[in-house]
C-alpha cells in the first residue's frame, strides 16, 4: 500500500527553448501564455508541486535556523515612485464610559510596493500591447478572480527552494566597487562568477532566486537626509540586473518559479528612456521600443512567463547565515497577503536552514 504521507504528483510542462518564444505568436515578443493553459492565475509557480516542496525541505531544513527576508513596513523612510510612507496608529479601546481599556488596537495604512514586496500579475504588463500576463486586458482587472496576488496564497504562496547569489559580498572580496544607488548593471557574467566564487549551488528549475546588491545594507548607513532625497532625485538610479537578451535567456533557461532582490527595482533604473541602455545591439527595435516604454525584464518576466518578481527584500541577515554555514541555499515560506484581485504585497518571507 502506498504511504499516505507521500508526496502528491503533478505534471508540470517544462519549459521549451528560449529561442521558441513566444509561445502566443498574436502576443507580444517572449511571451510563454498557454504553457500552463488558459485562463492560468500561477504562472511559474505551478512548478512549485507538492513533490518539489517536500523535495525542498528534506535536502534544505537542517538545523532549524529562520532568518526574516522582509524590511521593516516603515522602510524606506520615504518611498520611491511617489508612494507613501507607512501610517500606523494604535487604537486604544474604550469602556462603555469612554474610559481606557487595557486593550489596543492598531491601524495600518500602506503601498503594498512601499517596501518588500512580491510584484503580482496586474503590476506591469506589456506597455505597448497593452496585456498581463495571460493575455489580460486592463478591463478584465475590475474582476478581483482575475490573475490576483491571493490566488497564490490559495495554493500555498511562494514555498521551496530558495538560493541567494550575494554579489555585493562577491564585490567586496574582490575590491569591486559597489554603488547600490547608481544606475548600475549587474550581468550574466556577473552573476556567474557569484556563483563560482560561492562555489554554488547548483541551481535546480523551480528554484526561487535572491540577489543581494546591498541596497539596503547602504540605506541604513545613510543619514536620514540622504534618505530622504533618494526619493527626490531626478531619475530613479538603482542598481539591478541588466535589461537585454542575455539577461532574458539566463533566467529563463535556469528555470527559476519567482526572482527577487534587494534594490527597488530587480532590474537596472530607471526602466524606461532611451538613456538608459544605449548601444545594446543584441536587442531587437521591437525590443528597443519595449524598453523604452518601460522595463524590459519586468515585461518579458512578469507578464511574459508569469515569473513573481520581488524588489526590496532585506537579505542582509540572509548573507550573514549563508556565509556562516558556507550554502547558499535554503528553504524559503513566503505567504503574501490574501487580498482578492491584489496587486502585490509584503512576502511575510522565512529562509529555513
Amino acid at each position: 500500500m502506498a504511504s499516505s504521507t507521500a508526496a502528491k504528483t503533478t505534471t508540470v510542462p517544462e519549459r521549451p527553448p528560449f529561442d521558441s518564444l513566444p509561445l502566443d505568436p498574436n502576443g507580444p515578443p517572449g511571451n510563454a501564455w498557454g504553457l500552463y493553459g488558459d485562463n492560468d492565475r500561477l504562472g511559474a509557480l505551478n512548478m512549485l508541486t507538492p513533490a518539489l516542496v517536500a523535495s525542498a525541505a528534506r535536502q534544505e531544513i537542517r538545523t532549524g535556523e529562520r532568518v526574516s527576508l522582509d524590511w521593516s513596513l516603515n522602510k524606506p523612510s520615504h518611498p520611491s515612485f511617489n508612494r507613501p510612507p507607512l501610517e500606523w496608529k494604535r487604537i486604544v479601546k474604550k469602556d462603555v464610559n469612554g474610559n481606557d481599556r487595557t486593550v489596543n488596537d492598531d491601524y495600518l495604512a500602506f503601498n503594498t510596493q512601499g517596501s518588500s514586496q512580491w510584484d503580482g500579475f496586474r503590476h506591469y504588463g506589456y506597455q505597448q500591447a497593452k496585456r498581463f500576463y495571460g493575455n489580460v486586458r486592463i478591463e478584465e482587472l475590475e474582476d478581483p478572480d482575475v490573475i490576483g496576488i491571493d490566488a497564490w496564497v490559495e495554493k500555498g504562496g511562494i514555498v521551496g527552494r530558495g538560493v541567494l547569489l550575494d554579489y555585493a559580498g562577491y564585490c567586496r572580496a574582490h575590491g569591486k566597487p559597489l554603488a547600490p544607488y547608481e544606475s548600475t548593471a549587474i550581468s550574466v557574467a556577473d552573476l556567474e562568477a557569484v556563483l563560482a566564487y560561492q562555489k554554488g549551488p547548483e541551481l535546480q528549475k523551480g528554484d526561487i532566486l535572491f540577489v543581494r546588491s546591498g541596497c539596503t545594507e547602504v540605506y541604513e548607513q545613510m543619514p536620514p537626509e540622504e534618505q530622504m532625497a533618494l526619493c527626490e532625485r531626478p531619475l530613479p538610479n538603482y542598481i539591478g540586473l541588466l535589461a537585454n537578451k542575455t539577461t532574458l535567456r539566463w533566467l529563463w533557461d535556469n528555470g527559476f518559479s519567482a526572482v527577487a532582490g534587494d534594490a527597488p527595482s530587480f532590474e537596472q533604473g530607471p526602466l524606461a528612456g532611451p538613456h538608459v541602455y544605449p548601444g545594446h545591439t543584441e536587442l531587437s527595435t521591437e525590443d528597443e521600443a519595449l524598453m523604452k516604454g518601460g522595463g524590459l525584464i519586468h515585461q518579458w518576466v512578469l507578464a511574459g512567463w508569469g515569473v513573481p518578481i520581488g524588489e526590496m527584500f532585506d537579505l542582509e541577515a540572509l548573507a550573514k547565515k549563508c556565509t556562516e554555514q558556507q550554502r547558499w541555499s535554503f528553504f524559503l515560506s513566503s505567504v503574501p497577503l490574501k487580498v482578492p484581485g491584489g496587486v502585490a504585497s509584503p512576502p511575510n518571507a522565512i529562509a529555513i536552514f
